[in-house]
C-alpha cells in the first residue's frame, strides 16, 4: 500500500524513475476503487463519483507514468505511442511492463528502494 500513497505523494513529480512494481501496484490499486465505484454508481443511480476519482488519479497517474518509462529509459515523449489508434495503448503497457534499466539517462537504479 506504500506505493499507493508514495505516487499522490510525488503527484508532480516527473523527474527520476518509478520502479515496476511500484507502477503496477498502483495502477492495481486505482482499478479496484474504480470497480467499487462503477458498482456504486451502478446500485445508487448515480455518475459523477468515478469521473471525479478519474480526474483525481489523472495526474498522480500520469507523473508515474512518466517515471517507470525513464526506469525503461525512456523520455516522456513515448506517452505520445497512445495518439496511434487500436495498438498505441498496447504499446505503451508493453513499454511499461520492461524490467528496468540499471544505465539510465534519468536517474540512478532503483531495485534497491522500491519507492523510487
Amino acid at each position: 500500500m506504500n506505493w499507493y500513497f508514495d505516487a499522490w505523494k510525488r503527484y508532480a513529480q516527473f523527474s527520476g524513475r518509478a520502479s515496476l512494481e511500484a507502477f503496477w501496484m498502483f495502477f492495481l490499486v486505482n482499478c479496484l476503487i474504480s470497480v467499487v465505484f462503477v458498482v456504486l454508481e451502478i446500485v445508487f443511480q448515480s455518475t459523477w463519483k468515478e469521473a471525479l476519482y478519474s480526474l483525481l488519479v489523472f495526474l498522480p497517474m500520469l507523473s508515474l507514468t512518466v517515471r517507470r518509462l525513464h526506469d525503461t529509459n525512456r523520455s516522456a515523449w513515448w506517452l505520445l505511442v497512445v495518439l496511434v489508434p487500436a495498438i498505441g495503448m498496447l504499446v505503451l503497457l508493453m513499454l511499461l511492463a520492461l524490467p528496468s534499466e540499471p544505465d539510465s539517462d534519468f536517474g540512478h537504479y532503483p531495485q534497491n528502494n522500491p519507492m523510487l
